[in-house]
């Protein structure tokens, strides 16, 4: 398990506290419309509040989360122009109107104080899921996944990314998950490869925000070669000039590349081009239910053309079945990853029975007589 100091420091835990601890909320509009919209909200307490400048002071009736949850959705699009701010007994009321944050960013943080507690309070430890080869059988690697400790945590993982962003601890929190799992790393088969999630985003802003990510691997016994860094949510990155020169560093090292949670073929060409990935994963929503939707159907199978134009290994995240793990292999996916293959546990484990199962039975009928054009055939129609 793995200890967090560092990740909250002084100022981001005051900041924290003050809205943990609020009992009365400064809350100023800006402009008339929004005024007259937030008196509406409040009605007589509005008008009896003190008065602070622009601002006013009201006292909290419930729960901090609840109150700004339900002021922004009663000022909809005008909660925007709202700034709110808690009122710190230990600071003069002018100093704490210096912290007004607009609306819906400090109801999104206040959300996301759970993950605070949890930084505090709880310990993390990395789980590792299979990523199998469908021709073989054969794990070719895994996804290293960051997970609390079950007494500790109320939230599902894949909340804990975005409520870090919330709370202005993104590149903390991501440098925490890589020590996280590398140093868990030597559980890991020697030839596997570890596939480790990062943020493009950040990436792209900072060329050199790999420099945590070497680190822990330079101190393991896990080599840099075996490491391929998954481009989560890839399609998003607007500069892919300075993300393509953080990547040519990272090969440099040996490492490879994965684009992630990949939806869309045409932005899947503009990111080969400027990355040329070894790996591209699909997302979970284009692999889940493909077998009964033509349009995913339609995707997947223009990821796969784009496969075979540009010589990367096309990966389906999210199998949950057979039948879409059928038309997933048919349609140009060389692996798969999901609780169909193998669920993530702290020590690597065996594909699920139900994939063996499949493996076998897509031996016998892909048999030596039906190689070469005629299994190229049936592969289209399933994939149809």
């Amino acid at each position: 398990m793995k200890q967090t100091e560092g990740v909250l420091d002084g100022p981001t835990l005051g900041r924290l506290d003050r809205w943990r601890n609020a009992r009365a909320l400064f809350i100023r509009p800006e402009g008339g419309e929004v005024e007259r919209a937030v008196a509406l909200a409040f009605g007589r307490r509005w008008a009896r509040a003190q008065v602070y400048g622009r601002a006013r002071r009201i006292l909290l009736e419930s729960d901090v989360e609840v109150f700004l949850g339900s002021l922004h959705e009663r000022l909809g699009p005008l909660a925007d122009r709202v700034r709110v701010a808690p009122d710190d007994p230990g600071v003069t009321k002018w100093d704490s109107l210096g912290n007004l944050t607009p609306l819906p960013r400090a109801s999104t943080e206040v959300r996301s104080l759970w993950l605070a507690d949890l930084l505090r309070h709880g310990d993390f430890y990395a789980k590792f899921q299979p990523i199998a080869d469908l021709g073989t059988g054969a794990t070719i690697g895994y996804e290293g996944l960051l997970r609390a400790r079950a007494e500790s945590a109320n939230h599902p993982s894949a909340e804990m990314f975005p409520a870090a962003r919330a709370l202005g601890v993104e590149r903390a929190f991501e440098t925490l998950a890589w020590s996280c799992i590398v140093d868990s790393a030597d559980r890991l088969p020697p030839e596997s490869r570890l596939f480790v999630n990062v943020n493009p985003q950040l990436l792209a802003l900072e060329p050199d925000g790999l420099s945590d990510l070497w680190r822990a691997i330079d101190v393991s016994s896990l080599s840099a070669s075996r490491v391929t860094l998954d481009l989560v949510e890839v399609e998003n990155v607007e500069s892919l000039d300075s993300l393509s020169r953080a990547v040519a560093a990272a090969r440099e090292r040996g490492a490879q590349v994965a684009l992630d949670d990949v939806t869309s073929p045409y932005r899947t060409i503009q990111c080969c081009e400027a990355f040329h990935p070894e790996w591209v994963k699909v997302d979970w929503e284009i692999t889940r239910g493909v077998s009964r939707d033509p349009r995913r159907r339609s995707i997947l199978k223009s990821l796969g053309r784009l496969a075979r134009h540009f010589s990367f290994g096309l990966i389906a995240e999210g199998v949950e079945t057979a039948e879409d793990l059928e038309v997933c292999a048919a349609s140009g996916v060389v692996a798969a990853q999901g609780y169909f293959i193998g669920r993530p546990a702290p020590d690597p484990a065996a594909p699920e029975a139900a994939f063996r199962r499949w493996l076998q039975v897509r031996r016998r009928q892909d048999g030596p007589e039906s190689e070469g054009t005629a299994n190229g055939a049936q592969d289209a129609q399933r994939a149809s």
